[in-house]
């Protein structure tokens, strides 16, 4: 099987089911903690600002702002408040809720107003600018990926095949995944550094299980705007594998709520 067709295959990546995670150690563990600082850092300092900063303007001057100030103050009133002494796990949980719902609210406002084009422009384009502004130490670390993995080894099966991670190098991904205040529960299902690449499912993306549905600015469908604008298309455009850095494809498997994710780097 190509690389072109791992990221579309369940055969190929081996897609796995979702896993219900409570207790103490879940709302309270290591991964909690890191969760809630991340979505503080990343959420709510860096990203929050472009819906009010950049969205709500636009859409103010798009049409009647006076309906769009009364929409947007609706919305907002539906955000969950994060109390002092909830779980690190609560916390992250409704700041990453109240992201999502009122970024498909604007998002599906500046459609009524523009073009694919125009809106791919202003969603995308505004994403990953505001990326290069504010997290440039990320995305550095990110495209230094070829260089970590240089001089790697990939471990094969019996039959060849790249094997999977160990439990030891799982149980590290599970409890200390910086990426897991994005994603949720994830998993590394193909591990080949040899060749550039890493696979990774995730059965649950938190993107769509948050915050309520209820709640959401279309209540009988998934936040999709969001998951594609605000997600995968600024990350395939910050890591596109320029230079032989990092290169990230995504494919949410919508509607359902899982998502595998493709990761490849220049071994030269």
């Amino acid at each position: 099987m190509s690389d072109e067709q791992i990221i579309s295959s369940d055969r190929g990546t081996g897609r796995v089911a979702p896993v219900k995670r409570s207790g103490w150690y879940y709302n309270w563990g290591p991964q909690a903690w890191i969760d809630m600082w991340m979505s503080n850092a990343m959420l709510m300092k860096k990203a929050m600002p472009i819906i009010s900063h950049t969205f709500v303007p636009i859409l103010r001057l798009s049409g009647d702002k006076e309906q769009v100030d009364r929409d947007y103050a609706a919305i907002k009133a539906r955000r969950e408040i994060v109390r002092r002494f909830e779980s690190p796990r609560e916390k992250w949980r409704k700041r990453y809720g109240n992201f999502v719902r009122e970024a498909e609210w604007a998002l599906l406002e500046l459609r009524k107003h523009y073009s694919q084009k125009q809106y791919e422009e202003i969603v995308i384009g505004t994403s990953v600018a505001l990326s290069y502004e504010t997290s440039a130490d990320f995305l550095k670390m990110m495209n230094s990926m070829s260089e970590k993995n240089k001089g790697k080894k990939t471990r094969k099966t019996s039959d060849g095949r790249p094997q999977k991670p160990g439990r030891w190098s799982t149980f590290l991904f599970e409890t200390f995944n910086p990426a897991h205040w994005l994603t949720g529960p994830a998993t590394i299902t193909a591990f080949d550094p040899s060749n550039g690449l890493t696979v990774m499912e995730i059965p649950d993306c938190a993107w769509h299980r948050c915050g309520p549905q209820q709640d959401l600015p279309n209540p009988n469908a998934l936040p999709e705007e969001g998951c594609l604008n605000i997600c995968k298309g600024p990350f395939e455009a910050l890591f596109n594998g320029e230079g032989g850095g990092l290169k990230m494809e995504f494919d949410p498997h919508l509607p359902e709520t899982s998502c595998t994710v493709r990761m490849s780097w220049a071994t030269d």
